[in-house]
């Protein structure tokens, strides 16, 4: 019985290596001898009867015969065949020679044929065993192959019978190999997981699955490669399958899922949190920004003033630290939706400038803007990302620069499929940083280890809000610097060119027709390097100088026929020195009329006089647009009035102050000027807050009338369709109120109006507007998409709430109300 199963079993593995009895080195030797003895008789009988060498030959022939049939699984029967032929023709020769048919003299010749025939099949018997070492070395190395392999591998017909199974088979499943050849096996599979088709050669297709399989070590999950291979006689196909342990994978990945699942849930409950801590924070921040523009109205005085400005700049300042933190955290959430909108590039970074103007002037610093004609045109895009991303990187160049000045430089290259590739270069001279610090100035809530940067302050989340939008758009920010010498900061995002392809070029669509000679006597090089940008870019003739070098360049001009048109000067500068430059260039121009041009900073016109008392006409307030630039230099007299056309005498009559309180208003009717007042419904659960919008809206005029809650609000509005009340001009809702909310309310509101009926017929709804502290843009859109007319977040200031009833205070019948200001006395 066990010799059976070890035939079979060397059977079944037939078809994975060759394999079978062989001859033993013990049959080649008898062989051989026979061969020696054949030979030896050969010698004593001069002439040997005829049977010894049929005798002889006949039982050579037939061993050989039997081993070659033996030896079929080798593929080298003809070995055995050959020599057994010629062993019969010997045989026949000698037999023929022993019966007289060849002459007694050719004995001796068919001896030595005889030999040679022995010898060559020696020689053959020979390579035959070393045929069968080598097979044997080469079989036993592939079975150690194979069994040192750690994947279970196994081969089965198309019966499922298993023909090989390697050493990873037995020791996994606990099955001796004799045992399992030829039987049927199928691992008990707990669960399976599919997993798609691979290619695992060139014309074979192959599957894979992965399954949890009982093993004799318990369940264990294994990755299945089957594919079809020849049997090893060609007669059919088997399947190779190639099991690997991937169990620790299994666990790592359900790990990371489990991971992943916990994070994101951390993230969800973050974001709620964000948002609820926003609301939160923001309704009390309304009302200290509220109280604050209130106090500003009680007629302060200059130290009280001083402490109102301080409340009033901190809180602005922790909105926008909240508003930042939750901007970082939809962009890390992943909620970010940029929006597609035509606008005008070049008109969006001027008003960024011209916004943090003020804060670098008070540095002393410069500050300049530089447009190139490809970025000077209608892109389409998200301009408030955009504008938050120049925002962020500027006002960090203007908060860590303590000398020189800052550039702005915007420049386009366009992609030919209707994309241009914008780059925003900021360039300071502030203090730098080093490589360190550059590796970790975008990562969240860092900032720079140098304690000057760590003094400002801030969340440390600007720059890494911009890299990320920056990304989302195509692009992405680089930064170049060196420690003390300022740093370069460099957005790239990718745009659309509008549909409309309007490309601006202001300054050659606005360059004067007459081309002037303008010397820009500047110390200030970053301002200068802007304005000569512009000049040469409208076709101007431009010569730059530092104060103290411009009398030797009007000279120069002079005597190459150029005479100076223009002068272009600092007010920063001594005055007697720019008068002098002046008055150089108009001497060198003869009866040419030349003229003197100041920049001054919007806050700082006040040392105009002494420019005009030395011939100065013109001034360009910093940073200098381009449009009031080139109208400046051709002398373009505005049409309005006579302050106007004469700056300086605007600037010495002190008519750009800002001092002074925020006017009251007052209403009227059209026709005979009766004064009205505008009835308020304001909706509000929050005590303080109820207080200050009250109070603004009295400041602003309007009758208000208060509800704490949704149902209260509600039914003081309905009460107008039964006319128990004044109709309303005006309903300011707050969204987030206990019960009843303000968007519910505003529905049931809006339902009563649009009933049909007498008791509606003669009335409409009036706007109703939310105050919230939900700051997001989606917020908005949502209330606007639910009913609501307007959107007024939380915290707002007076000048905010104004606005507001300028847009939606009514017009009720025939009856305009119209709203006017004046100064108070």
């Amino acid at each position: 019985m066990n010799s059976q199963k070890q035939s079979e079993a060397g059977s079944a593995q037939r078809p994975l290596r060759p394999s079978g009895r062989w001859p033993s080195r013990s049959s080649l030797l008898r062989l051989s001898t026979a061969l020696d003895l054949a030979r030896a008789r050969s010698r004593i009988h001069a002439q040997p009867p005829r049977w010894p060498y049929l005798l002889a030959a006949a039982a050579i022939a037939l061993m050989l015969v039997g081993f070659a049939a033996m030896s079929e699984p080798l593929g080298m029967p003809h070995a055995f065949l050959v020599a057994a032929a010629m062993l019969l023709v010997i045989a026949a020769h000698a037999a023929l020679s022993a019966g007289g048919v060849v002459q007694d003299h050719a004995a001796d010749h068919g001896k030595e044929r005889f030999n040679d025939l022995c010898d060559m099949l020696e020689h053959r018997l020979e390579q035959l065993q070393d045929v069968h070492w080598e097979i044997s070395e080469t079989d036993t190395r592939y079975r150690d192959l194979l069994d040192e392999q750690s994947d279970v591998i196994l081969r089965r017909d198309a019966s499922h019978r298993l023909t090989y199974v390697n050493s990873a088979f037995v020791r996994v499943f606990g099955i001796e190999a004799a045992e399992a050849m030829g039987s049927e096996f199928r691992p008990n599979v707990i669960e399976i997981a599919a997993l798609p088709s691979i290619d695992v050669g060139n014309a074979e297709r192959g599957t894979r699955r992965l399954e949890q399989v009982e093993t004799a070590a318990g369940p264990r999950w294994y990755v299945w490669d089957e594919h079809d291979v020849s049997a090893s006689d060609g007669a059919g196909i088997e399947v190779q399958a190639i099991g690997r342990d991937v169990t620790a994978d299994c666990r790592r990945a359900a790990e990371l899922a489990e991971a992943r699942d916990q994070a994101e849930a951390a993230s969800r409950a973050k974001s709620r949190f964000l948002a609820a801590m926003s609301h939160e924070i923001r309704t009390p921040m309304n009302g200290i920004l509220g109280m604050a523009s209130l106090l500003r109205e009680t007629a302060p005085t200059d130290e009280q003033s001083t402490y109102i400005e301080a409340v009033d700049q901190s809180a602005r300042v922790l909105v926008a630290l909240i508003d930042e933190i939750l901007d970082f955290s939809k962009i890390e959430a992943g909620k970010i939706v940029l929006a597609e909108a035509p606008f005008q590039l070049s008109e969006m970074a001027q008003s960024i400038v011209e916004l943090l103007s003020p804060r670098a002037h008070d540095k002393g610093l410069e500050l300049a803007l530089t447009v190139e004609a490809e970025a000077d045109r209608e892109l389409t895009g998200d301009e408030p990302r955009v504008r938050q991303i120049m925002l962020n990187l500027l006002s960090n160049a203007i908060k860590f620069t303590d000398h020189g000045g800052v550039s702005v430089n915007i420049s386009g290259t366009a992609l030919g499929d209707g994309r241009i590739a914008i780059e925003l270069k900021v360039e300071d001279s502030g203090i730098g940083l080093s490589a360190a610090d550059m590796q970790r100035l975008f990562l969240e809530f860092e900032q720079a280890d140098a304690p000057q940067r760590r003094h400002q302050g801030g969340t440390g989340l600007g720059l890494a809000i911009s890299k990320r939008l920056a990304r989302a758009m195509g692009g992405d920010i680089l930064v170049f610097s060196t420690p003390g010498t300022g740093s370069t900061f460099i957005a790239r995002i990718i745009l659309a060119d509008a549909a409309s392809g309007k490309t601006a070029q202001r300054a050659n669509s606005l360059a004067p027709a007459q081309i002037f000679h303008v010397l820009l006597a500047m110390d200030t090089h970053i301002e200068r390097r802007s304005i000569s940008h512009i000049l040469k870019s409208a076709g101007q003739k431009v010569i730059e100088a530092d104060t103290s070098d411009a009398a030797r360049h009007i000279a120069i001009a002079a005597s190459a026929g150029h005479a100076i048109d223009r002068v272009i000067v600092d007010v920063g500068c001594d005055p007697e020195r720019a008068g002098g430059i002046l008055a150089a260039a108009r001497a060198a121009a003869g009866e040419a009329r030349v003229i003197g041009l100041v920049t001054v900073n919007v806050l700082a016109r006040s040392g105009l006089a002494k420019f005009r008392s030395l011939g100065f006409e013109r001034y360009l307030v910093r940073p200098v647009r381009v449009g009031s630039l080139l109208e400046q230099i051709a002398w373009r007299a505005p049409a309005v009035s006579d302050a106007k056309a004469n700056p300086f005498k605007a600037a010495d009559a002190g008519q750009v102050g800002m001092a002074g309180a925020v006017p009251s208003w007052q209403w009227h009717e059209q026709g005979d000027g009766k004064a009205v007042s505008p009835n308020v419904l304001l909706i509000e659960d929050n005590a303080i807050n109820a207080l200050m919008a009250r109070r603004m809206l009295e400041k602003c005029g309007c009758t208000v009338e208060h509800r704490p809650d949704g149902s209260s609000g509600v039914e003081c509005a309905l009460s107008v369709l039964r006319h128990e009340r004044p109709a309303f001009d005006l309903i300011l809702m707050d969204i987030n109120m206990p019960g009843l909310d303000g968007m519910a309310a505003a529905k049931m509101i809006r339902k009563a109006y649009a009933a049909d009926g007498e008791l509606a017929a003669h009335e409409t709804c009036p706007p109703i507007v939310s105050l919230t502290a939900n700051a997001f843009p989606e917020d908005r859109k949502r209330f606007l998409s639910e009913g609501l007319d307007d959107y007024l977040a939380k915290p707002f200031d007076l000048d905010d709430l104004k606005a507001l009833l300028h847009v939606w205070i009514p017009r009720r019948d025939a009856v305009s109300v119209a709203m006017t200001s004046s100064a108070r006395g």
